[in-house]
């Protein structure tokens, strides 16, 4: 399948593009687009892609399939809709738009233009998540109690930087990171139900917000905790999703990220254990699981391509994005509404 790519700096230049590139099967990056000419001839030149414009509406004129859509959040809306009425399949970063009405909007849109449309949430096909996911679908860690999901780094204030203003970002690191983790959460151990949030600007002199924790009630009766952080540096958050359950539990550090690869830390009961009054524990129990990495992006652009070549719907379909938004949207909600408890 033919893809153009709007949005050729930032994430598509430092990962789906040159990812696509090297490791796509069945997707071919064959034009790009960017406000910025200087931008797109470097990137176009870099990775041998010689149709290179400035405005969308050229994009649309070529043959191209589909289009990746990495541009900043609040030109979202636009694009896509533009993307749907030229004909073509949509595959959005994430977040899909800055609300939720305009994220439905965009579905309906691609629903009555017959055309697909889905959501970049490209961690559900780390090997290490996905083996997760099959840990769980197989009872192996029994059931599912608590899961977590941290994705932090150190995000200061930058002139210009549209993350940094509500108006074009959404949000800030809860919108921005905790969408990933949210979606993890959901895909590994199902529909949540109810969320709580605390959400702040403690650390930046920014208006969006530096500092997030949120609460989900999962349907099975599961508890789970986002934590997305822009004040914490870099190297001291493990980016971790932690998955524990009655027979066994599971640990990473660093497969929340753009990179395809992370450790992963696994344990698993052995025959049925009683009560310990004197609750030990051995530093070594739990056990590495090592497995190849490949290419998330790839991954997705493939599993894309083939939704629309062979109609089977991959898991990043717009589905995940309505749902996500809906979580997200409620926490946003629940930490303006909530009522402080002096303790």
């Amino acid at each position: 399948m033919k893809w153009g790519v709007i949005g050729a700096g930032g994430i598509a230049r430092r990962r789906s593009i040159p990812e696509v590139v090297k490791f796509s099967e069945k997707s071919q990056i064959t034009a790009l687009m960017d406000v910025s000419k200087e931008l797109i001839e470097e990137t176009g030149k870099q990775f041998g892609i010689d149709q290179c414009y400035t405005s969308v509406e050229e994009i649309f004129k070529q043959d191209i399939d589909a289009v990746y859509i990495a541009s900043p959040v609040f030109e979202h809306e636009k694009q896509v809709a533009a993307a749907l009425k030229a004909g073509k399949h949509v595959l959005c970063e994430k977040p899909m738009a800055l609300t939720l009405d305009q994220t439905e909007a965009m579905v309906e849109l691609a629903e009555k233009k017959n055309l697909k449309i889905g959501v970049a949430f490209m961690m559900r096909y780390n090997v290490y998540h996905q083996k997760i996911k099959k840990l769980v679908e197989e009872n192996q860690l029994g059931q599912v109690v608590y899961g977590r999901a941290q994705l932090t780094c150190w995000y200061p204030p930058i002139p210009g930087a549209w993350r940094q203003k509500k108006v074009t970002g959404g949000g800030g690191a809860l919108i921005d990171m905790g969408c990933h983790c949210i979606d993890l959460l959901e895909w590994i151990i199902g529909p949540c139900q109810e969320v709580t949030a605390f959400i702040d600007t403690i650390t930046h002199s920014y208006e969006v917000d530096d500092t997030s924790t949120i609460l989900m009630k999962f349907k099975n009766g599961a508890q789970g905790v986002v934590d997305n952080f822009f004040n914490i540096p870099d190297q001291a958050a493990k980016n971790m999703l932690e998955i524990y359950g009655t027979k066994g539990a599971v640990i990473t550090h660093n497969t929340i990220g753009q990179d395809s690869a992370g450790k992963m830390w696994l344990y698993l009961e052995s025959g049925d254990q009683g009560y310990s009054s004197q609750q030990a524990r051995t530093q070594d129990a739990y056990q590495e699981v090592v497995l190849e990495p490949k290419s998330m992006y790839a991954q997705e652009f493939d599993a894309f391509s083939d939704w629309i070549q062979t109609g089977v719907k991959p898991v990043i379909s717009y589905e995940a994005g309505i749902r996500n938004f809906k979580i997200i949207e409620a926490a946003y909600q629940s930490s303006q509404e909530r009522k402080a408890i002096d303790v």
